[in-house]
């Protein structure tokens, strides 16, 4: 996924609190689907987009998040969909735990301040999330 644009506007946000003398930071949403190997989280990411995603509730969550959004780009419509069928439009973390903590590095050198995570099934993934990829975050010293 493109941060290029992130980039910016972080960096245009952060420029404008400092005009009123405040310094913020920038959080983002993100969603894991993290496996040993890329295979098998990408076949469950598919999965989410493809046969196990609710299209109506999806289109329905769309159309109320972008109704009055004039300046969309609505050329990003059909990513943005796969994004809310996989979880609710959260930047995607998909992967082995190598790439998952790259995915989250590159969000920490974007600019953003830090990402919430959501899970297909928290009480399941969330500690071997916090086994292999916690630690590979702090060897990057972000964590």
């Amino acid at each position: 996924m493109d941060l290029s644009r992130s980039v910016e506007e972080i960096k245009e946000l952060k420029e404008l609190a400092a005009t009123k003398g405040r310094d913020v930071g920038v959080l983002t949403f993100s969603h894991v689907i993290c496996r040993e190997t890329e295979e098998e989280a990408t076949a469950l990411r598919d999965r989410l987009m493809g046969d196990l995603a609710d299209w109506d509730a999806v289109d329905n969550l769309v159309n109320l998040q972008f109704a009055h959004a004039q300046s969309f780009p609505h050329d990003l419509l059909a990513q943005i969909k796969d994004l809310f069928a996989m979880g609710h439009g959260g930047f995607p973390l998909v992967g082995t735990p190598r790439q998952v903590a790259d995915g989250i590095i590159k969000l920490h050198e974007t600019g953003f301040s830090g990402t919430t995570l959501s899970f297909v099934d928290y009480v399941e993934e969330f500690p071997y999330f916090r086994d292999n990829v916690l630690p590979l975050l702090a060897e990057a010293g972000i964590r």
